[in-house]
């Protein structure tokens, strides 16, 4: 997609544009939003400039980010040093025939994640066995502390070594149905990431089979395969994270209950303690993603240059051996 391709958009749908090159300064006086020309490879919003310092970008490849002075630079500058620096942005204004179209046609908003659950919905039997192979897992998980406790208030106390005996025998019944059930819900869940990862990566293909070649012309080798080694991500959260999280909840309202039961000062000093661990967590999740996506593109530049060594390197061996 060029600057043109969005122009002629734009003027389709009923808005008015106007492009330029322009200073950092110029910018952060300018009316927003408007579309920012970014990495020289696609394009950005930005729709908030915050004491010309910290700029906010909406980037259809990474969601909604802030980037401070330098690192907006970085990816938006692309001619002069100093204070000739410029980048390519384009404003637009709406005109009269634009709230005509937007009577016309009615917006329709695609639900998230709509198209990974996809993959998901025709596992669900093996999904719903998971899960509750969790839920068994949680409730023998649930009556070890009480066999425990037995042991000592009864048995102990009293010497009565056939109820210790009792008891241990069904701690370790309990430990060997925990085992069977993370078992089978083990081999499940490779069953189905398997499955998941095979049909991940041939829709990817079909898709990128479907695109024009001037897509390509703008695409790195080493994003397209970094894209493909990123799906083992997408089958992980699909099949392990999302089960991990479900069985921490579990686990979480399981212990919580016999917490609560033997005291509720601890139970208040655990809840205290998730809360916050949570919320540290969650402190976190935002720079985590800008972090994530950094990687993710440094990594595609890494193997593309790899690509190229490895081009040249057949291309030597051909011509000179």
């Amino acid at each position: 997609m060029s600057l043109l391709g969005i122009r002629d958009a734009a003027v389709k749908i009923g808005l008015y544009t106007i492009s330029g090159r322009l200073t950092i300064d110029e910018l952060s006086s300018a009316t927003l939003p408007c579309i920012l020309h970014w990495n020289q490879n696609h394009f950005v919003i930005l729709y908030k400039v915050k004491k010309g310092q910290k700029f906010y970008i909406a980037d259809p490849g990474k969601g909604l980010i802030t980037y401070t002075m330098d690192e907006f630079k970085q990816h938006w500058i692309e001619t002069g040093q100093g204070e000739d620096e410029k980048g390519i942005a384009m404003f637009l204004e709406p005109t009269q025939a634009f709230y005509d179209n937007t009577n016309e046609h009615e917006t329709r908003t695609e639900k998230p994640f709509k198209f990974l659950f996809g993959y998901i919905k025709q596992y669900r039997k093996y999904f719903f066995q998971i899960i509750l192979g969790l839920l068994v897992g949680s409730l023998l998980q649930l009556a070890l502390p009480f066999l425990t406790q037995n042991i000592v208030d009864i048995g102990i106390k009293n010497k009565d070594i056939s109820f210790i005996w009792l008891i241990l025998i069904g701690q370790l019944v309990i430990t060997l149905s925990r085992t069977s059930v993370d078992f089978i819900r083990r081999w499940l869940l490779l069953h189905i990431s398997m499955r998941i990862n095979i049909s991940l990566v041939s829709d990817f293909f079909i898709k990128l089979l479907q695109l024009p070649m001037s897509f390509f012309d703008t695409k790195l080798m080493g994003d397209l395969m970094q894209r493909i080694g990123d799906h083992s991500r997408v089958n992980s959260f699909l099949t392990q994270q999302t089960l991990n999280v479900a069985f921490s909840l579990i686990s979480f309202a399981v212990f919580g209950c016999v917490l609560l039961v033997y005291n509720r000062l601890i139970f208040l000093i655990f809840l205290i303690g998730s809360i916050l661990y949570g919320g540290w967590m969650a402190l976190f999740l935002r720079r985590r993603k800008v972090i994530d996506y950094e990687l993710f593109e440094q990594q595609a530049i890494n193997n593309n240059k790899t690509y190229k060594i490895c081009g040249i390197l057949a291309y030597w061996t051909l011509c000179y051996c």
